[in-house]
Protein backbone atom coordinates (compact mmCIF):
# COMPACT_ATOMS: atom_id res chain seq x y z
CA UNK A 1 0.00 0.00 0.00
CA UNK A 2 1.10 3.59 -0.29
CA UNK A 3 0.97 5.34 3.01
CA UNK A 4 4.09 7.84 3.21
CA UNK A 5 4.73 10.38 0.08
CA UNK A 6 7.22 13.37 -0.36
CA UNK A 7 7.37 16.15 -2.41
CA UNK A 8 10.31 18.30 -2.42
CA UNK A 9 10.62 19.96 -5.54
CA UNK A 10 10.36 23.68 -5.71
CA UNK A 11 6.47 25.26 -7.32
CA UNK A 12 8.62 26.69 -10.60
CA UNK A 13 9.65 22.82 -11.60
CA UNK A 14 6.13 21.15 -10.95
CA UNK A 15 4.73 24.12 -12.75
CA UNK A 16 7.11 22.88 -15.78
CA UNK A 17 6.67 19.51 -15.35
CA UNK A 18 3.02 19.22 -15.17
CA UNK A 19 2.22 21.92 -17.63
CA UNK A 20 -0.15 23.61 -14.74
CA UNK A 21 -0.21 25.97 -12.52
CA UNK A 22 -0.84 26.21 -9.00
CA UNK A 23 -4.46 27.82 -7.80
CA UNK A 24 -2.43 29.28 -4.83
CA UNK A 25 1.31 29.08 -4.94
CA UNK A 26 2.25 30.22 -1.51
CA UNK A 27 -0.23 27.23 -0.03
CA UNK A 28 2.10 24.60 -0.95
CA UNK A 29 5.97 24.08 1.33
CA UNK A 30 8.24 21.60 -0.07
CA UNK A 31 7.66 18.23 1.99
CA UNK A 32 10.09 15.83 3.33
CA UNK A 33 7.43 13.32 4.15
CA UNK A 34 3.78 13.06 4.39
CA UNK A 35 2.07 11.14 6.82
CA UNK A 36 -0.87 9.85 4.83
CA UNK A 37 -2.55 8.81 8.27
CA UNK A 38 -2.48 12.44 8.98
CA UNK A 39 -4.61 13.42 5.96
CA UNK A 40 -2.25 16.30 4.51
CA UNK A 41 -3.07 18.51 1.81
CA UNK A 42 -0.67 17.50 -1.23
CA UNK A 43 -0.48 18.88 -4.46
CA UNK A 44 -2.82 16.97 -7.43
CA UNK A 45 -4.22 17.84 -10.71
CA UNK A 46 -7.67 16.65 -11.81
CA UNK A 47 -9.35 16.02 -14.66
CA UNK A 48 -11.85 18.96 -14.24
CA UNK A 49 -9.15 21.41 -14.11
CA UNK A 50 -6.56 19.34 -16.02
CA UNK A 51 -4.26 22.85 -15.68
CA UNK A 52 -4.32 23.89 -12.16
CA UNK A 53 -2.52 22.44 -9.35
CA UNK A 54 -4.56 22.20 -6.02
CA UNK A 55 -3.71 21.68 -2.40
CA UNK A 56 -6.55 18.26 -1.93
CA UNK A 57 -6.68 16.33 1.58
CA UNK A 58 -4.90 12.72 1.31
CA UNK A 59 -7.92 10.21 2.31
CA UNK A 60 -11.71 10.20 0.19
CA UNK A 61 -13.97 11.47 2.20
CA UNK A 62 -16.86 10.25 -0.31
CA UNK A 63 -19.57 12.50 -0.91
CA UNK A 64 -22.44 10.52 0.53
CA UNK A 65 -20.27 10.06 4.07
CA UNK A 66 -20.82 11.57 7.29
CA UNK A 67 -18.09 13.85 8.66
CA UNK A 68 -16.53 11.09 11.01
CA UNK A 69 -16.13 8.90 7.88
CA UNK A 70 -12.78 6.78 9.38
CA UNK A 71 -10.34 8.32 5.82
CA UNK A 72 -7.73 5.69 6.62
CA UNK A 73 -9.79 3.05 4.90
CA UNK A 74 -9.60 5.55 1.86
CA UNK A 75 -5.87 6.46 1.89
CA UNK A 76 -5.15 3.71 -1.14
CA UNK A 77 -8.12 1.94 -3.52
CA UNK A 78 -6.79 -1.19 -5.07
CA UNK A 79 -6.98 -1.21 -8.64
CA UNK A 80 -8.66 -4.49 -8.81
CA UNK A 81 -11.22 -3.31 -6.76
CA UNK A 82 -12.46 0.23 -7.32
CA UNK A 83 -15.48 -0.42 -9.21
CA UNK A 84 -17.04 -2.49 -7.05
CA UNK A 85 -16.15 -0.26 -3.29
CA UNK A 86 -19.19 1.76 -2.26
CA UNK A 87 -16.52 4.39 -1.78
CA UNK A 88 -15.35 4.57 -5.43
CA UNK A 89 -17.42 2.87 -7.92
CA UNK A 90 -19.73 6.02 -7.94
CA UNK A 91 -16.60 8.56 -8.41
CA UNK A 92 -15.02 6.54 -11.40
CA UNK A 93 -15.22 9.67 -14.05
CA UNK A 94 -13.53 11.67 -10.96
CA UNK A 95 -9.71 11.02 -11.94
CA UNK A 96 -6.48 13.10 -10.36
CA UNK A 97 -2.88 12.51 -10.64
CA UNK A 98 -1.13 13.03 -7.36
CA UNK A 99 2.21 15.32 -7.82
CA UNK A 100 5.20 13.88 -5.51
CA UNK A 101 9.22 12.87 -6.29
CA UNK A 102 9.23 10.13 -3.86
CA UNK A 103 7.45 7.68 -1.56
CA UNK A 104 8.12 5.42 1.75
CA UNK A 105 7.89 1.71 1.86
CA UNK A 106 9.14 -0.94 4.54
CA UNK A 107 10.56 -3.97 3.57
CA UNK A 108 9.57 -6.89 6.36
CA UNK A 109 13.50 -9.11 6.95
CA UNK A 110 12.88 -11.23 9.99
CA UNK A 111 11.58 -9.67 13.34
CA UNK A 112 12.60 -6.24 12.14
CA UNK A 113 11.44 -3.64 8.86
CA UNK A 114 13.74 -1.71 7.32
CA UNK A 115 12.84 1.69 5.42
CA UNK A 116 12.97 2.61 2.01
CA UNK A 117 13.08 5.44 -0.14
CA UNK A 118 11.61 4.85 -3.66
CA UNK A 119 12.25 7.93 -6.30
CA UNK A 120 12.50 8.05 -10.08
CA UNK A 121 15.73 10.00 -10.08
CA UNK A 122 14.20 12.46 -7.66
CA UNK A 123 12.69 13.93 -10.18
CA UNK A 124 8.36 14.48 -10.06
CA UNK A 125 6.05 12.12 -11.00
CA UNK A 126 2.50 11.27 -10.54
CA UNK A 127 0.34 8.32 -8.57
CA UNK A 128 -3.07 7.84 -10.40
CA UNK A 129 -6.15 8.47 -8.31
CA UNK A 130 -9.91 9.28 -7.76
CA UNK A 131 -11.03 12.23 -6.28
CA UNK A 132 -14.39 13.29 -4.85
CA UNK A 133 -15.82 16.40 -3.04
CA UNK A 134 -17.90 16.63 -0.18
CA UNK A 135 -19.61 20.40 1.52
CA UNK A 136 -16.60 22.36 -1.01
CA UNK A 137 -14.26 20.11 0.09
CA UNK A 138 -12.26 17.74 -2.04
CA UNK A 139 -9.97 15.24 -0.97
CA UNK A 140 -8.63 11.87 -2.58
CA UNK A 141 -7.45 8.48 -2.48
CA UNK A 142 -4.04 7.14 -4.16
CA UNK A 143 -4.91 3.88 -6.64
CA UNK A 144 -2.58 1.34 -5.79
CA UNK A 145 -1.82 -2.34 -8.07
CA UNK A 146 0.11 -5.22 -7.62
CA UNK A 147 3.72 -4.79 -7.11
CA UNK A 148 6.12 -5.30 -9.64
CA UNK A 149 10.34 -5.19 -9.81
CA UNK A 150 12.03 -4.25 -7.19
CA UNK A 151 8.48 -3.30 -4.98
CA UNK A 152 7.86 -6.91 -5.08
CA UNK A 153 11.43 -7.18 -3.20
CA UNK A 154 10.73 -4.10 -0.15
CA UNK A 155 6.93 -4.58 -0.02
CA UNK A 156 7.12 -8.50 0.58
CA UNK A 157 4.15 -8.87 2.44
CA UNK A 158 1.26 -7.51 0.79
CA UNK A 159 3.03 -7.04 -2.69
CA UNK A 160 1.28 -3.91 -3.23
CA UNK A 161 2.38 -0.60 -5.11
CA UNK A 162 0.47 2.72 -5.87
CA UNK A 163 0.08 3.06 -9.82
CA UNK A 164 3.00 5.03 -10.43
CA UNK A 165 3.18 7.57 -14.03
CA UNK A 166 6.03 9.31 -15.03
CA UNK A 167 4.88 9.93 -18.80
CA UNK A 168 2.69 13.16 -20.21
CA UNK A 169 1.04 11.11 -22.21
CA UNK A 170 0.08 9.28 -19.25
CA UNK A 171 -1.01 11.74 -16.82
CA UNK A 172 -3.33 12.74 -20.03
CA UNK A 173 -4.91 9.46 -20.79
CA UNK A 174 -5.57 9.06 -16.72
CA UNK A 175 -7.01 11.67 -16.33
CA UNK A 176 -9.02 11.35 -19.89
CA UNK A 177 -10.37 7.77 -18.88
CA UNK A 178 -7.65 5.80 -20.60
CA UNK A 179 -5.06 2.78 -20.73
CA UNK A 180 -2.39 3.92 -18.82
CA UNK A 181 1.38 2.31 -18.58
CA UNK A 182 2.61 1.92 -14.89
CA UNK A 183 5.93 2.24 -14.02
CA UNK A 184 8.12 0.14 -12.12
CA UNK A 185 11.61 1.08 -12.68
CA UNK A 186 12.31 2.90 -9.64
CA UNK A 187 15.66 4.35 -7.77
CA UNK A 188 15.87 2.97 -4.00
CA UNK A 189 17.54 4.30 -1.05
CA UNK A 190 17.93 2.24 2.26
CA UNK A 191 17.46 4.60 5.11
CA UNK A 192 16.66 2.45 8.70
CA UNK A 193 15.27 -0.17 10.81
CA UNK A 194 12.18 0.05 12.55
CA UNK A 195 11.76 -2.85 14.61
CA UNK A 196 8.07 -2.55 15.66
CA UNK A 197 5.97 -5.16 13.02
CA UNK A 198 3.32 -3.47 13.37
CA UNK A 199 3.52 -0.56 11.93
CA UNK A 200 3.66 0.58 8.30
CA UNK A 201 1.81 -2.51 6.99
Amino acid sequence: MCFHSKQTVKAQKIENTFRAKFEEINSYKPTRHYNGFEFPKTPVITNEQNNLIQMLNWGLLPNWANEDWNKTYTLNARIETIHEKASFKGIQNNRCIVLVNGFYEWKKVGASKHKYEINVKDEPFAFAGLYDEYKGLKTYTIITTEAQGIMREIHNTKHRMPLTLTKEEDYHNWLNGKEVRPFYDFNTIALEKNIQTNLFE
